[in-house]
This record gives structure tokens, C-alpha cells and sequence, in this order.
């Protein structure tokens, strides 16, 4: 059990890495961290999760994460405050939340997985193509990106810079059906794991294991670069497709939202 806890506090260690790295690549980026396991993230893209005030121990420390979220009190974007358990605190917590506005309480489970190559399935026509992307890649991937989440280009801008597709350690996939972007997937190689990030489907394409393509394609990669583990949150839309690529949730993290 013990081992357990250490390689799931491992790979935790290196979302954070991932998160840091990804925020401090913006040109408004920042992270700060508290001396009792609080920090606070701010990326600049209007993602809530992106804009956090933190709990990065098991029991959070409640009044170090007041003190953060009082510094997001004049934030114009969608923030967030996280926690990796409901705990004994989350009432505390909770209160906290609400007294911003962050009244929606989201269960975002944290799955790992030890890694394993498997080759990309044959599509037998040759349609189908995964690759990396490029810095020049940067529209064609923001605009598949987001198709798959239904939302507006520019929310997620900040997250296909061209800094950010050719930054070390950071890859991009998208999955092309006869020419066509219909996934996109993301990857962060940090402490020889890989966080996988931003695995999406153009709403007309899903049900068709492009999401498992393009998701195996950034697994693949972090083999070949001496990567052991991957670690990623999911959705619940796409808790079943991790599930059957061998992932498992160690951790249900909390998250706060506003309405």
C-alpha cells in the first residue's frame, strides 16, 4: 500500500511539474507556493482549472488556501479551487469556495497507469493518420481542439501556442481521417512520466477510437523517451476509454466552480 501512495504522490508531483511549466510558458503565467502544500496557478486562458488555488497534500491546509483564493478575489477569468480528496476539510473548504462564488463542487478523478507500448490499431484503408504536430500546426490544432470541447477558439489559444507546441518536453498530436482533424491529444513529459492533456473529438467523428489513437500516440512517444508512467484526469465522457487503455483512478480530486 505504501508503494502505492509513494508512485501516486510521484506522479501527482509531476502533474503539478506539467502545470507549472505550462503556465509559466505565458506571458501573464505565474505560480506561487505556501509553505503548508497551498499553491496558486494562473495561466491567463479562460479555463477554470487552469487558474487555481491548489491543496497539494492529501488534508489540505485550510486557512493557507483562504489566504490564496483572497488573491484571486479581482479575477476576471474562470478560477478554481482544487483539492486531491474530499478529506475531513471539505466542509472548510467548501465554505471557502462559496464565499467567491464557486458554489459547484466536481469530482475529477487523477488516473495513472504504467506503460506499455501498443501499436496504433490498422485502418486498413489508410485514411486515418496520427502525427505530431508543429509550431505551424498551431491554428489547424486550436480550432480541432476546440471543435472537441464545443467551446469558442480562442479559450483555448493559450493552450496551442506555437511556445507551447515546440517547448521541450511538450507534444501535440492530432488525428487526420482522410485529411480532416478530427482528435487531438497532449502530452508533458516531466521526471520520466507523461501527463496526457487535452484529449478531444470532433463531435461528428467520436465513437470511432480516434480519442484512443490520438491519446496511444502521446503514450508511444513518452516510451520512446524513457517514460515509465502516465498519469492524466478524465472527464466522465472519457472515463471508460481509460479505463480500457489500462488506466485507474487513484484519487478523486475536488474541484470548485462557479455556476
Amino acid at each position: 500500500m505504501r508503494l502505492f501512495t509513494d508512485m501516486l504522490d510521484a506522479s501527482v508531483a509531476a502533474w503539478h511539474e506539467s502545470i507549472d511549466a505550462f503556465c509559466r510558458l505565458q506571458d501573464v503565467g505565474s505560480v506561487a507556493t505556501g509553505a503548508h502544500g497551498t499553491k496558486s496557478i494562473y495561466s491567463g486562458a479562460p479555463v477554470p482549472v487552469l487558474n487555481a488555488v491548489i491543496g497539494m497534500t492529501r488534508e489540505p491546509d485550510v486557512d493557507e488556501i483562504g489566504v490564496f483564493a483572497e488573491s484571486f478575489r479581482d479575477c476576471e477569468l474562470p478560477w478554481s479551487i482544487q483539492t486531491r480528496a474530499a478529506g475531513t476539510q471539505a466542509a472548510a473548504i467548501r465554505q471557502i469556495a462559496g464565499e467567491y462564488g464557486l458554489t459547484q463542487c466536481v469530482a475529477l478523478p487523477f488516473m495513472t497507469k504504467r506503460l506499455d507500448r501498443v501499436e496504433a490499431p490498422a485502418t486498413g484503408d489508410g485514411r486515418v493518420v496520427v502525427r505530431r504536430v508543429a509550431a505551424a500546426d498551431s491554428e489547424r490544432y486550436n480550432s480541432t481542439l476546440a471543435a472537441g470541447y464545443g467551446a469558442p477558439e480562442q479559450v483555448f489559444r493559450r493552450l496551442s501556442a506555437r511556445a507551447v507546441l515546440e517547448s521541450d518536453g511538450m507534444m501535440g498530436f492530432l488525428v487526420e481521417c482522410a485529411g480532416i482533424p478530427v482528435a487531438t491529444s497532449f502530452g508533458v513529459l516531466c521526471n520520466d512520466q507523461v501527463g496526457v492533456f487535452n484529449v478531444s473529438t470532433v463531435p461528428e467523428y467520436r465513437r470511432r477510437g480516434y480519442a484512443r489513437a490520438a491519446t496511444q500516440a502521446v503514450l508511444n512517444a513518452a516510451i520512446d523517451k524513457g517514460a515509465h508512467t502516465a498519469f492524466l484526469h478524465c472527464t466522465p465522457a472519457g472515463r471508460h476509454v481509460y479505463e480500457s487503455m489500462g488506466f485507474a483512478a487513484g484519487e478523486e480530486w475536488q474541484v470548485y466552480v462557479g455556476r
